[in-house]
């Protein structure tokens, strides 16, 4: 009995991996893949190409960090204070997100494992006179780029969240995007991004239950020895 007590413990021992959570606010500091993100300003059309926003000298929006399309926009940004600038609200706990005149922008995460993740996005209007913002995400898990809409915001102080699970492999991505709707000078939006991958056993618990199951097996196999052959 106090062997197989301890084998419980241990297996319960062995379940107890932490999760994982990525947070594209929290780690946004101003540099590419910061946290597992990436941010891209996203092509017109077909056949252009995609860039990553790069760190300017000086920020477009007031912010303590920023990444953004040469001197101007489009581009992502973070401050540690809210105020307000021009026609619309600098936050303090979302990313301020401000696409181009038709080039979106998108906050990619790449899985660093293979894993099951758990994903929750909320947008929200900054601008006091918004004129739209549409949105969406976009994944490879297919093999190829896939986008989906996920809504559109076009009123003053409107907030739109969306969550979800998807299996990544590594390497694979997950992303959300932000895409002028009417005119781009009032598409401030606020973006809070966070995905958490599912605890699964580190090594050393997998070697843990390992043992703890061949154990269970040599004890058993010694009380079938020692009740003998059954009639």
């Amino acid at each position: 009995m106090k062997f197989f007590a301890g084998l419980v413990g241990a297996l319960a021992l062995a379940s107890t991996a932490q999760a994982v959570t990525y947070d594209a606010f929290t780690s946004f500091d101003g540099t590419q893949g910061a946290g597992g993100f990436s941010y891209v300003k996203l092509p017109a059309g077909p056949g252009q190409p995609a860039s990553l926003l790069t760190a300017p000298a000086n920020c477009v929006v007031t912010a303590d960090s920023c990444l953004q399309d040469g001197g101007s926009l489009p581009g992502v940004y973070k401050s540690d204070t809210a105020f307000n600038e021009g026609t619309y609200m600098v936050p303090d706990d979302r990313l301020l997100v401000h696409p181009g005149v038709s080039n979106p922008i998108a906050i990619f995460f790449t899985a660093p494992t293979a894993g099951v993740y758990d994903w929750d996005v909320t947008f929200s209007i900054l601008d006091r006179s918004p004129s739209g913002v549409a949105l969406a995400s976009l994944t490879n898990v297919s093999g190829a780029p896939v986008a989906t809409p996920l809504g559109f915001l076009n009123t003053p102080g409107a907030a739109l969240s969306r969550s979800g699970t998807i299996s990544l492999a590594q390497g694979q991505f997950f992303a959300v995007i932000v895409n002028a709707a009417g005119s781009y000078s009032n598409d401030s939006t606020g973006v809070n991004f966070t995905l958490t991958s599912a605890g699964v056993p580190e090594p050393g618990a997998w070697a843990l239950m390992i043992l703890g199951f061949g154990g269970a097996g040599a004890m058993l196999r010694r009380r079938l020895h020692t009740l003998g052959p059954v009639a």
